[in-house]
């Protein structure tokens, strides 16, 4: 009963306003688009997905514009939104692709990271973070994929790594540090290849191993 009604008050939270949202499912598919079974028009208008295992759930809540996904939509964990902390990601659709800005939770409900997406590539800063709040990763993304500086970090907020990539590759000067702030290594990558002289620290005693040397600048 208590999912019913959870199910019930989502949807007359749609608004007045707006047409009774649709089933997902019992829409025509053509690719990405999303028809009226009868007039076989791309359907425009809010829209949700039930759950395949239970179908008093709702896991998915999205708005539709020429039969794509267009607008705010919510992805939710099923498995929690009998406690009311269902929200996995929030975010944007344009013209059937993820653009602007998205969040992923926990199932806590505390922020779990934050990005933003262009034409359905992660492009931009990424952050994350710890349940408890504190940054966890800050990287940088550019059509889909690693390229630019990065920091991890230990929960306590202790600096864990340091560097750069370049698509997709660690590429740059790189520090990795202890828990307790004592560095552990330093040295440069070659597109995802060690190379030139690094410094690593065991815990006892500190070594300069040798690989091959880095490229020009």
């Amino acid at each position: 009963m208590k999912k019913i009604l959870l199910f019930a008050l989502t949807l007359i939270g749609v608004g007045c306003t707006e047409p009774i949202p649709v089933n997902l499912d019992d829409l025509s598919r053509q690719g990405i688009d999303y028809l009226d079974p009868e007039t076989r028009e791309p359907y425009s208008g809010p829209a949700y997905r039930m759950s395949e295992d239970d179908s008093t759930q709702v896991v998915l809540r999205v708005h539709l514009r020429d039969g794509r996904f267009h607008g705010n939509f919510e992805d939710f964990d099923p498995e929690r939104i009998e406690e009311g902390l269902g929200i996995y990601q929030t975010g944007t659709h344009r013209n059937g692709l993820r653009e602007g800005r998205y969040e992923y939770f926990y199932p806590s409900g505390v922020l779990r990271g934050r990005g933003t997406y262009d034409r359905n590539e992660v492009n931009g800063i990424y952050e994350s973070y710890y349940e408890n709040g504190k940054p966890r990763s800050k990287s940088t993304y550019r059509a889909g994929k690693l390229d630019g500086p990065f920091d991890f970090y230990y929960e306590n907020g202790q600096l864990q790594s340091r560097g750069s990539n370049t698509a997709g590759e660690r590429h740059g000067s790189t520090e990795f540090y202890y828990e307790d702030g004592r560095l552990r290594l330093k040295g440069t990558f070659n597109m995802g290849e060690e190379c030139g002289t690094w410094i690593e620290n065991d815990g006892t005693r500190i070594s300069t191993p040798h690989y091959e040397p880095c490229p020009p600048a």
